[in-house]
């Protein structure tokens, strides 16, 4: 798959590292991604942590509409199945501005951080008094390996993310995946955002096993 300008082929080699990886990964919502591609950059998000007020996938998703005003391309991914190292799965362009503006209307708070420290051991900890329970676990389980934000109301959130997806799905039809690769090559990038609204969806599409790069200001 190559959804993207020429400008931004080699950012896109490392999401097909990742999404294959997050295919595989065992948990439903690995199946859910946010894709947004922009000038300097690409990033692939798990769709319910950008519906997690303040998560840094939250964050991320909103700066480039509220404060560059970068032109860019923004997708959803609903993945199906891994086929002989393919992954098949539904691609719905997203109009960008104002899908973030939606997202603001719909997210859910944080209460808790699940942390998985160096010691192996899995803890669950409040989210407001997360730097004070983490300097008093770290002396005893090491440094954090991993740190998960996650839902004050997990059922609130899956309601909203069950009601985006049904909508989205609802409103879709068939497309033909060169079709729309073309055109996007054809316009120049500052235009290809303002025609995702008009595109046919879903777009059905497959693409290799590879993982995803993100501009340096994600390192």
């Amino acid at each position: 798959m190559e959804l993207h300008t020429q400008h931004y082929k080699d950012d896109f080699d490392l999401d097909k590292e990742l999404i294959p990886k997050l295919a595989l990964s065992g948990e439903p919502e690995d199946r859910h991604l946010l894709w947004l591609s922009r000038p300097c950059g690409t990033y692939t998000l798990r769709e319910w942590e950008v519906y997690l007020e303040g998560s840094h996938a939250n964050k991320v998703w909103k700066f480039y509409h509220e404060q560059t005003k970068d032109p860019g391309l923004a997708c959803a991914l609903s993945i199906k199945e891994v086929q002989d190292g393919k992954v098949i799965g539904n691609i719905y362009p997203l109009d960008y501005g104002p899908h973030v503006e939606r997202v603001k209307l719909l997210t859910c708070p944080i209460g808790k951080v699940a942390v998985l420290f160096e010691d192996g051991a899995n803890i669950t900890i409040p989210y407001q008094n997360q730097r004070q329970l983490m300097n008093e676990l770290m002396p005893v389980h090491g440094s954090p390996k991993t740190m998960t934000e996650l839902p004050e109301n997990e059922r609130e959130l899956a309601i909203i993310l069950k009601r985006e997806r049904l909508k989205r799905s609802y409103h879709a039809t068939n497309g033909d995946i060169k079709e729309y690769i073309d055109g996007l090559k054809k316009v120049p990038c500052v235009e290809n955002s303002k025609r995702l609204g008009r595109l046919p969806l879903p777009l059905i599409n497959r693409f290799p096993l590879k993982r995803s790069r993100n501009d340096e200001s994600r390192s």
